[in-house]
């Protein structure tokens, strides 16, 4: 064989090898789900959550059960750095600050193996800044550790226990023994790729997303909002309706956890929103006859309340600029303006799971309403709170007319029932649900989720009928437990709910449940689940015409909309017009509106996420620093080779690749 020969074969080799490339590096890493990550927020001041590296941090995996498991590789760890995989339980202010008074540690990776009695990384006083004065007097979330405010410079992930088994079996084989050779030796590793794009504060990130200097334009960090709902009992379009004052019945939509992706919030906002919706298909159906009324009643949702109440701030900024519901009335717009001093009465739904009781937290500016609810009363125990007021929305618009005379209804006196407030484990099992999916009153027991806000709903809409029409309720409707039990279902446990279907809406229904999500997110991202609520409360409160062809001809005018939805939760499959007074508003802060405006002021919520590209985790196994140089003297070396045969076919090209002489092109 000549050389020429030889280096055709070495060649085709090599072509042949670099087919395989893929296969070798999947080979070298083990794929996990990154997507339930800790991220990044900011606000006018601050940054929170979590960031890795650019390009991952990387570390060795420790297994850890209890502190001193963590406090051990602290202590004896040789390795340049450690990803220790610890129960939940130690993720609080104390073991976070051993953590970072050294720089051993380049992220966490947290598991759960056993029942919590409480978890939640909200702040003892949510919403700290936005609540009116002495709100904070009281720690209303006694167990929050705030670590959800807190800058951490490392990813956190939160693994599933499959993924969990894997990487334990991993430290188990390679780690687990021999700590004092870790430095020398090949070790089992994980790589967190949460790489955050903004950082030090909202107006910081804003000012280099915008700046006209970037060639290459990139948008660091979005504005958190979504999309308020709102609609009224009865229509506005005639002058008996505009002149009326409102009753405003509110409940937010969002919540929060520390972890991309799992956001369940089953004990509050879902047992507040199942509570305000059934109160709304019970009120609907008891004024179906009723023509003349004193007040009018006005359903509000908020998203954004869980960041400093950016859709209540929201509502309330639109309506003092005369910009709410629609921006001006008009010939072309006759919906007409409301304002807060439009309010008479302002009743929110707050934590609203199973409790000892309810509590009615009043305002300084007292009504006559608690007495009403007595009248009504289905519990044992029922209690007027005076002197402070939990945080919740109803801030936004004390903030403005602090004579506003309302209430928040919660399950709570002085502190949350809810012990898993804002985190992962507000899940189903924190409200004690089980779907029974029947309409048989006796068959849901009386002390279950679905009874407890079917009893409250009926307090709750035959204490606004009272207060709307002036006259108690003498008629046969009653709460719909059957609708309580499905709602909980859509909400907790499967999307393709009953519900769902009804409102037609063939994109909500495909959609995979993984994809509904009660985080506010952010303004460019659109929530599905929003606009599932939306139409649910559009089904519920709305008219049912005859004309048939509305829903087609005038789908969407300033006073109504029209929706082709099903007859009821037995007979999905037939359909009716229906024309309800629904509609969606903007849920982003006024900060982000205002031309300069003062970010120093914290007139009004500043929160904005960052951007990522990708949440990966991968393992490995790490080579020994020996292996390590081994393999980059063997690289130098071919390097080196490589260039001198490159170099000797060159001067030897003549040669090598000789033709024959006088070979004309014709011939050749």
């Amino acid at each position: 064989m000549n050389l020429k020969d030889f280096l055709i074969i070495i060649l085709k080799l090599c072509l042949i090898n670099s087919g395989y490339a893929e296969r070798t590096k999947d080979q070298m890493y083990e794929i996990f789900d990154g997507r339930t990550t800790c991220f990044r927020r900011l606000n006018a001041t601050h940054q929170v959550g979590c960031s890795s590296k650019k390009g991952g941090s990387t570390g060795i995996i420790h297994y850890v059960e209890t502190l001193s498991d963590l406090n051990f590789i602290m202590e004896n760890g040789t390795g340049s750095s450690y990803i220790p995989v610890m129960p939940l339980q130690l993720l609080k202010p104390s073991t976070l600050k051993l953590i970072l008074d050294k720089n051993l540690i380049t992220g966490i990776v947290l598991y759960n193996n056993s029942a919590l009695e409480s978890y939640t990384h909200e702040r003892s006083c949510p919403n700290q800044m936005s609540n009116v004065d002495k709100t904070c007097n009281t720690a209303w979330n006694p167990d929050g550790s705030g670590i959800l405010y807190q800058d951490l410079p490392f990813p956190v992930h939160y693994v599933n226990d499959d993924d969990l088994d894997r990487m334990k079996a991993c430290f188990s084989k390679f780690n687990n023994y021999s700590y004092e050779t870790h430095s020398k030796r090949s070790l089992c590793s994980v790589e967190l790729d949460a790489f955050m794009f903004a950082s030090t504060n909202t107006p910081t990130c804003r000012r280099r997303s915008q700046s006209k200097t970037n060639l290459n334009p990139v948008k660091f960090c979005d504005p958190l909002g979504g999309e308020n709902v709102w609609s009224t009992l009865f229509p506005m379009d005639d002058e008996r309706a505009r002149s009326k004052s409102f009753v405003a019945l509110a409940a937010r939509l969002d919540t929060t956890s520390l972890f991309n992706g799992v956001f369940p919030g089953a004990a509050s906002p879902i047992a507040s929103l199942v509570t305000f919706l059934s109160t709304a298909d019970y009120l609907k159906r008891m004024v179906r006859d009723v023509h003349n009324y004193e007040m009018n009643v006005l359903f509000l949702l908020f998203n954004g309340e869980t960041y400093d109440y950016i859709g209540s701030q929201r509502v309330v900024y639109d309506m003092e600029r005369g910009e709410f519901p629609l921006k001006s009335e008009s010939e072309t717009n006759p919906m007409p303006l409301i304002r807060v001093k439009d309010i008479e009465l302002y009743l929110e739904l707050s934590h609203l799971s199973k409790g000892d009781g309810i509590f009615v937290h009043n305002t300084a500016e007292k009504s006559d309403f608690f007495s009403t609810l007595q009248s009504n009363n289905n519990f044992s125990r029922l209690e007027t709170v005076d002197g402070s007021i939990p945080p919740a929305s109803i801030h936004s618009f004390l903030k403005e007319n602090a004579k506003l005379r309302g209430a928040v209804i919660a399950n709570y006196k002085d502190a949350y029932v809810n012990k898993f407030f804002n985190s992962i484990f507000d899940n189903v099992s924190n409200v004690d649900y089980h779907y029974y999916n029947t309409s048989d009153y006796s068959t849901i027991p009386h002390d279950s989720i679905q009874s407890f806000t079917a009893n409250v709903s009926e307090m709750l809409a035959r204490s606004i009928y009272s207060k709307i029409v002036g006259r108690n309720y003498s008629g046969g409707e009653r709460v719909r437990i059957e609708l309580v039990d499905e709602l909980y279902n859509c909400y907790l446990l499967d999307a393709d709910c009953k519900v769902h279907q009804a409102v037609q809406r063939k994109k909500l229904r495909e959609t995979p449940y993984n994809s509904y999500g009660l985080y506010v997110g952010v303004t460019v991202v659109p929530n599905l689940l929003t606009y599932a609520i939306g139409l649910t409360l559009a089904w519920l409160t709305g008219d049912v015409m005859p004309d048939s062809g509305l829903c087609v001809k005038e789908n969407h005018t300033p006073l109504y909309q029209y929706f082709n939805m099903s007859e009821s939760l037995d007979n999905l499959n037939s359909t009716l017009c229906y024309r309800t007074t629904m509609n969606f508003s903007e849920a982003v802060s006024p900060a982000f509106i205002i031309d300069d405006y003062d970010w120093k002021s914290g007139k009004y919520s500043s929160w904005s996420e960052s951007t990522w590209k990708d949440l990966t985790v991968r393992m490995f196994l790490k080579p020994a620093p020996a292996h390590e140089r081994f393999t980059l003297a063997i690289g130098s070396i071919t390097m080196i080779m490589s260039m001198i045969v490159i170099y000797f076919v060159k001067t030897r090209a003549d040669v090598l690749f000789a033709t024959a002489e006088n070979c004309s092109p014709t011939n050749c």
